[in-house]
């Protein structure tokens, strides 16, 4: 049924009031638009943007939308970089922002939120009494969106484990209305059917997430070291080395590639060694502990040839180091004003080394569009995830950077299946569709298309994602 958008608007307002519905272009622009090198295009724009504060009237909206045929994308806070909030039909953009909800109950040990609190906003919260968010990611993606990835891919997923491993109840709206509630309040989850388990991880086309439930962790004490490297492939040695040797695993372990560390040196007027560096925060429940481990990665770092590491004490030059590491995509977007495209790659810990030295080289002798790229490696290397962004000037014609971006998604799958991997940073949603289906066959793609149907027979929750639409 095709309704004219400003009567859904009209809808919408009774449900949620005036203030929070949006029909103007540059808001529906603002919901649509994603990293992606070129413009959004008018048919891939919502024709309403809706605001609603908790799940009662997610739920009215949805009800709505059931029994109108009108799509729905959900949208976090739009740091996905698989753009899942992108819509991909005309409709709705149904934003959680104003699901700001926060309580933490020291007395049973978690924190509830609503699923558009800001990460950075709970990992202050929770710092403040001595607690740590166990979701490394940016501090302005949201929770809920977290939540509905399962995971970010730094070395945190190893050491604290997923979300799916954290979250011990949440609140759901399915796409045709219906609020459940999974989990309990005790820290015991729910063995054999959760149905948290379900929603996390599913990348929202099986519910809307609402309200997260999540254990706490005490904060542990760390320290940090960094170790350069002549190469990139150098890093990925001494990393299995540290799995060989058992080593206490940090919190995070992060690699810069040769290109881009030589523009964030640039950037912050650092003298250091050229070539590749790591940088880590080892973690212990005493400051002891923590100098312990992370001196025995030093040492390992040294006895596997790197030209220099230390333990970082200074301050400014920890927060200059990590600045390389943190702003890394920036280096190849910025650097004469570059369109971009990152991809992940994932291999299996052996060949790890293999795989960062061919990232660091994928451009040269290539005869197709990404040979005319400039190519920036850089990732979470403790957990194998592995990101190369490829940067291109912005004056390409739109059909050339669509054409680029095209090869570039074929090169990640590609990459993804001879090295094993499977992709666990940003999710699979859409444009991993083609991968998941060759690694993972149809029998299983088809049990994913299947569980769809069943929540939404009407095909109303972020329509064309499971699909494979861009």
């Amino acid at each position: 049924m095709n309704l004219n958008p400003e009567e859904i608007a009209h809808v919408l307002r009774k449900i949620v009031g005036d203030e929070y519905v949006f029909t103007d272009v540059f808001e529906r622009i603002a919901y649509a638009d994603t990293s992606l090198p070129y413009d959004v295009e008018e048919t891939d724009l919502p024709d309403v943007v809706v605001h609603p504060s908790d799940a009662r009237e997610i739920s009215e909206i949805l009800k709505y939308a059931n029994a109108n045929g009108i799509a729905v994308t959900t949208y976090g806070s739009g740091t996905s970089l698989i753009f899942g909030t992108k819509p991909k039909h005309r409709g709705i953009s149904l934003s959680t922002e104003r699901l700001k909800y926060f309580d933490i109950r020291e007395d049973h040990q978690w924190f509830e939120c609503g699923a558009g609190v800001k990460a950075g906003y709970a990992i202050d919260a929770l710092g403040k009494l001595g607690y740590f968010l166990p979701i490394q990611t940016q501090a302005g993606s949201s929770i809920g969106g977290a939540v509905s990835v399962n995971t970010i891919g730094h070395l945190t997923d190893n050491v604290f484990g997923r979300p799916v491993n954290n979250v011990l109840a949440l609140e759901v709206v399915l796409p045709t209305g219906e609020i459940i509630e999974t989990g309990s309040e005790c820290l015991r989850r729910s063995a054999g059917w959760d149905l948290a388990r379900i929603f996390i991880g599913s990348e929202g086309i099986l519910g809307i997430i609402t309200k997260v439930r999540m254990v706490l962790h005490p904060t542990p004490e760390t320290v940090d070291a960094v170790g350069f490297f002549k190469s990139t492939e150098e890093i990925g040695r001494v990393i299995g080395l540290m799995y060989e040797k058992k080593l206490p695993l940090p919190m995070d372990g992060e690699f810069v590639g040769e290109k881009a560390c030589k523009v964030g040196y640039e950037a912050y007027g650092l003298d250091f060694p050229e070539g590749a560096l790591a940088v880590t925060r080892s973690m212990g429940w005493t400051k002891e502990e923590a100098l312990r481990n992370a001196n025995l990665l030093v040492d390992l770092f040294k006895s596997a040839g790197a030209t220099d590491a230390f333990i970082l004490e200074d301050e400014t030059l920890k927060k200059q180091v990590w600045g390389v590491r943190e702003n890394a995509m920036r280096w190849g977007q910025e650097k004469g004003l570059k369109g971009y495209l990152a991809i992940e790659v994932n291999p299996v810990l052996p060949r790890l080394p293999e795989a960062m030295k061919e990232l660091v080289h994928i451009t040269e002798g290539r005869k197709d569009l990404i040979g005319e790229t400039s190519n920036y490696v850089y990732g979470h290397v403790g957990s194998d995830s592995l990101h190369c962004l490829f940067a291109f000037p912005y004056d390409w014609s739109t059909e050339k950077m669509k054409q680029v971006v095209d090869e570039i998604w074929n090169l990640e799958k590609e990459l993804q299946l001879k090295y094993g991997g499977v992709g666990g940073d940003w999710g699979w949603l859409p444009h991993r569709v083609p991968f998941y289906r060759e690694k993972y066959g149809e029998v299983s793609y088809g049990i994913i298309k299947k569980m769809k149907q069943l929540f939404d027979p009407n095909n109303i929750l972020n329509r064309g994602n499971v699909e494979g639409e861009v």
